[in-house]
């Protein structure tokens, strides 16, 4: 069987016969070392899904988690144009494999592989993580994904979702589930600030939050008055929802638009009254 597979080298090596391992399906992959999550090779189309469904481009450090070959980091850099791209894999055989690849691919200036435990590995550099997994590993990276990431990087999985994380989105290619994950801020606590309008009008604004992954609900206190706010969405560092209430005896939509930059909290609170719109800028601390 060696000396046909050897015969068949040399015969399409003289017919001038190109073969990328690195991006098909039909790959012989070394034995694995005590892997916790067996080989199976991501379809090509189904990596151009997780990469589009990311929406990786030139400024992203993309991270990929059991990076068998490195398909999926080759192509980040190579059609996606990727700023830079790291495979994390704990089988030597596959990531030597996978240098290989990209030098062959000519991307191996911008893109490498590394022998590690992916929980030993530090990925905060990363703004997209991608995995193909198992359910039990995905649950078991799920605190280390949320604590190292930056709010706003992206978290794409081929197959396997994060329990009662929900995703942000999904798509399906060639019958496989991808998901995606946007990590949200921190915004768990108590801020307390104002609201302050152009003419200088300043009221007292604090809101209580709960937070459940990218949703939230708070209780906010403006000017002595108590409104509910049952669903605020975090898209990253970013927080908006819309509620009524009652201001200087009228009634109200106040649509909200702010940013979380760790214990600060800054942005817009537009007050729309029939067809006129006041703005407020809102500035509020975490205490």
């Amino acid at each position: 069987m060696r000396r046909s597979l050897k015969l068949l080298g040399v015969l399409i090596a003289l017919s001038g016969i190109t073969i990328q391992p690195a991006l098909t399906q039909a790959q012989t992959s070394p034995d694995l070392v005590n892997p916790a999550v067996p080989y199976v090779p991501t379809p090509v189309e189904v990596v151009m899904g997780m990469l589009e469904l990311a929406q990786v481009g030139k400024n992203d450090i993309v991270y990929d988690l059991g990076s068998g070959d490195g398909r999926l980091v080759i192509t980040a850099a190579q059609k996606f144009g990727a700023k830079r791209g790291v495979g994390v894999e704990i089988n030597p055989g596959l990531v030597n494999q996978s240098n290989a690849n990209a030098r062959r691919e000519g991307v191996s200036d911008r893109v490498r592989f590394v022998q590690q435990d992916l929980f030993q590995t530090d990925f905060s550099e990363a703004s997209v993580v991608t995995l193909y997994l198992l359910p039990r590993i995905n649950l078991q990276l799920r605190p280390k994904l949320i604590s190292e990431l930056k709010p706003g990087s992206r978290v794409v999985s081929h197959a396997f979702a994060m329990g009662d994380w929900q995703p942000d989105q999904r798509v399906t290619v060639r019958d496989r589930t991808a998901y995606l994950w946007i990590i949200p801020a921190s915004v768990e606590g108590t801020w307390t600030g104002t609201l302050s309008s152009p003419s200088g009008q300043s009221i007292p604004y604090t809101l209580q939050m709960k937070q459940s992954f990218q949703n939230a609900r708070a209780t906010a206190e403006v000017a002595g008055t108590s409104i509910s706010l049952p669903q605020i969405k975090l898209t990253g560092d970013r927080l908006t929802f819309e509620h009524r209430q009652k201001l200087k005896g009228e009634d109200v939509r106040v649509r909200v638009n702010a940013q979380v930059v760790q214990n600060t909290l800054t942005g817009t609170a537009e007050v729309l009254n029939g067809t006129s719109t006041q703005t407020f800028t809102l500035n509020a601390k975490r205490t």
